[in-house]
């Protein structure tokens, strides 16, 4: 990685940081959970999930990583850049379409975004989130989620500040005050 940094405009240059099927499996496991997720909030006759677009989210997001790796001389990126990126790219591109009108349909990229990626970054936190899990409290869970949905909605915001969101959230779910 040393030298300049040069990109293609067909993506090839990843090849060099990205071994193997790494980005086609990031795109079938995200694809995947978008797909599942729509399922799950019953909403997967109504959406289509644009595989184009979907390919850009994974092509955009393991170019910005690549940058971040190079322009820092890291091997690997940490998981809060990981989660922060994807999900910048997921909401920059807008993979899920609305094919036949639903009610509160107008958010879905940012509620499916959110249902992706909190699940995620819960498990990257030791956090087993269930309906019947009493260890967790849900109103402060319903908060975060909440602050998550309106900062990607209303406000402006960047891979970092994402990266920032998660981070603190981790050092949050570190920094419990033991009695």
């Amino acid at each position: 990685m040393s030298g300049k940094f040069i990109t293609k405009p067909d993506y090839l240059y990843l090849l060099d940081y990205f071994p193997d099927n790494v980005i086609f499996m990031r795109f079938r496991t995200l694809l995947t959970e978008t797909i599942e997720t729509a399922g799950a909030l019953g909403i997967d006759e109504s959406v289509n999930i644009d595989r184009e677009s979907m390919e850009m989210v994974v092509l955009d997001y393991f170019s910005d990583i690549a940058r971040v790796k190079y322009f820092h001389n890291i091997k690997q990126v940490n998981v809060q850049q990981m989660h922060a990126y994807e999900m910048f790219c997921f909401l920059r591109r807008h993979p899920v379409q609305i094919c036949k009108p639903f009610i509160n349909g107008f958010d879905i990229n940012e509620k499916i975004a959110i249902a992706i990626f909190v699940p995620r970054i819960l498990r990257e936190a030791g956090i087993i989130y269930s309906k019947t899990n009493q260890d967790i409290n849900k109103d402060t869970l319903n908060n975060f989620i909440n602050s998550i949905f309106y900062h990607i909605k209303y406000s402006s915001y960047t891979q970092q500040s994402l990266e920032l969101m998660i981070e603190a959230f981790f050092f949050g779910c570190n920094c419990r005050v033991k009695i």
